[in-house]
């Protein structure tokens, strides 16, 4: 039988079984994870001379899950660049996982969560411009080289239309930039179509929404001028107008009847 028990902290798993030592030997891996994410952590809140080395002993998991922790811009740039640095230092298989995770995570264009829990537009996310920059980084030094080779074609196609909506319009400028530069985006026919075809999809539905409006306004319009007496709305100067052109109408039909006698 088997007995495992994991400490608090995550760093060490011991059992009673003749497998000790292999899982003493994954533990040890765990606890240097566990430490090194801790160290990157406290590096990255307090900056100073020990991030540089901290960013640099760190895997490319420990930055990606830095990143998906949620940092401010300007912390989230320093891991973005050390990223983008060691890209020539990656395999092809790594470099595509590295690529998909961050094209799975939208170029991490998401706001930290303090800034999405406050108020709405750019003015709440000042570091929204930093993070347009850093997005369009990760895109130029991981994404593109690896498209431009046919690496993930399909999740290029998927990432597109989500990009465009995503963060704001930070999303849709990252979108104009990359396409602005006239070079080969790696989109696809397939992620324009879907772009546009989503794009189409909403237009659509904002139109109608404008054209149900619009209906309602005028049904209650005829409704207000039914209830109203068709609107008319006399003034008593506009009574006494209208009584004395009817008396002149009589008069006249009357002077008409008695010539024709």
């Amino acid at each position: 039988m088997v007995k495992e028990t994991e400490d608090p902290t995550n760093t060490e798993i011991t059992d009673d079984t003749t497998a000790e030592r292999a899982r003493t030997a994954g533990a040890g891996v765990r606890r240097v994870s566990v430490t090194g994410a801790r160290m990157l952590r406290e590096a990255l809140r307090h900056g100073g001379d020990d991030l540089p080395a901290a960013l640099r002993g760190a895997d490319d998991g420990l930055l990606l899950s830095a990143l998906d922790e949620g940092l401010p811009a300007e912390r989230a740039t320093r891991v973005v660049v050390e990223l983008v640095r060691r890209a020539p230092e990656r395999g092809p298989e790594l470099a595509d996982a590295v690529c998909e995770k961050v094209l799975l995570a939208q170029l991490y264009l998401d706001p930290p969560p303090r800034a999405q829990g406050g108020a709405e537009g750019p003015a709440a996310d000042p570091g929204r411009r930093l993070r347009v920059r850093n997005a369009l980084m990760l895109y130029e030094g991981l994404v593109r080289p690896y498209a431009r080779r046919g690496a993930v074609p399909e999740l290029m196609a998927c990432v597109l239309p989500g990009l465009w909506t995503a963060a704001d319009g930070a999303g849709r400028e990252v979108v104009r930039r990359i396409a602005g530069t006239r070079q080969f985006t790696g989109f696809g026919e397939k992620g324009w179509k879907a772009l546009f075809g989503g794009v189409a999809e909403e237009c659509r539905e904002h139109e109608e929404a404008a054209a149900r409006a619009t209906r309602r306004e005028a049904r209650r319009r005829w409704r207000r001028g039914g209830a109203d007496g068709g609107g008319l709305d006399l003034k008593p100067g506009q009574l006494w107008v209208s009584a004395l052109l009817g008396f002149i109408a009589v008069a006249l039909v009357l002077i008409v009847v008695i010539a024709a006698g």
